[in-house]
């Protein structure tokens, strides 16, 4: 009895708090740590690298201004398609090699896209990024949860809210001076070295038990319309304001919002019918992850149009 008190206090570093069988030290924490916020980084660069290189990408493959929003939108809308998947896979699967899959998937899209001749090619490795930008997103978020006690959690939090906001910050910043330097395409290029290496930290420093949980089925029809609704409100606020689309008071935002909001109204319905929601009604629905969710639209939905009028200045001043 006194040997296993005495391993229990060695192990966590002899303040005698209690720590769960097989539970990470603060050591492996963080090394598994910046692994996962490496990856995360990456992804979130990816996203707003390529803003301030728009109108090179567009000038040199002979794009039209149609498709000048289109490199981003497919991004996102593949992002937001494949994240609730992503998180449900995760309950059927090693956490460990998901990541690493979403990590592959990024870098084939990321090679493609820095090597495209033509619009629709990168738009289509575009496509391939946003998948596995969906992955990371939501997998390491399920991964800290998984590693980190819930009441450790706001301490290590820091550490992705800081890479997050400089990936955010500074990616249209090191887009500007690569494509000064060595070219639009190394906006795509500089994420495969940050993401391979990742890739291999997670490999040496992550391990993570497969808990599969019994009856678990992916719910392909919330899937579906989840994705169709934030995919309706996710193009508006795209191309909202544009001379080549419409503006943002007019009927065709109307019918965007209206949509948007219908469906995931839609989705709602369907998720509180399944056995197995892709979005469980119980936790949106809770008082603090509602208000949570709330913040988080506020917080990231202006962005967008600031983005796109910022970029639509700076190609009509070019």
């Amino acid at each position: 009895m006194a040997a296993t008190v005495g391993e229990t206090r060695a192990s966590t570093g002899g303040d005698g708090s209690a720590r769960e069988a097989g539970a990470m030290t603060h050591r492996e924490i963080l090394e598994a740590l910046t692994g996962l916020i490496a990856a995360l980084f990456t992804a979130l660069l990816s996203s707003t690298i390529v803003s301030t290189a728009l109108p090179t990408i567009i000038g040199e493959l002979h794009g039209t201004q149609t498709q000048y929003a289109w490199i981003i939108t497919t991004a996102l809308l593949a992002t937001a398609a494949s994240t609730p998947i992503w998180g449900k896979l995760a309950d059927l699967y090693n956490k460990k090699v998901l990541v690493q899959t979403a990590i592959v998937i990024f870098v084939i899209g990321s090679v493609i896209a820095g090597a495209a001749h033509n619009v629709p090619l990168l738009l289509g490795a575009r496509v391939i990024q946003g998948i596995g930008m969906g992955g990371l997103t939501a997998l390491v978020v399920a991964i800290i949860g998984t590693i980190i006690p819930p009441r450790d959690r706001g301490r290590y939090s820091g550490y992705m809210g800081a890479a997050m906001a400089v990936s955010m910050s500074g990616g249209p910043i090191l887009g500007g001076v690569l494509v000064d330097t060595a070219g639009w395409r190394w906006c795509f290029y500089v994420c495969v070295p940050l993401a391979v290496i990742a890739l291999f930290l997670l490999q040496r420093t992550l391990h993570v038990e497969t808990v599969k949980k019994d009856n678990v089925s992916i719910d392909w029809m919330g899937a579906t319309l989840l994705t169709a609704g934030v995919s309706v409100l996710l193009i508006w606020v795209s191309f909202a304001g544009q001379d080549d689309y419409y503006a943002w008071f007019s009927k065709e935002s109307a019918f965007f919002v209206i949509g948007g909001l219908a469906l995931l109204g839609l989705t709602m319905f369907v998720e509180s019918k399944v056995k197995d929601p892709i979005l469980p009604i119980k936790i949106i629905t809770e008082r603090t992850t509602a208000l949570a969710i709330i913040a988080s639209i506020a917080g990231s939905y202006p962005i967008r149009p600031a983005d796109m009028t910022l970029r639509n200045i700076r190609s009509n001043c070019s």
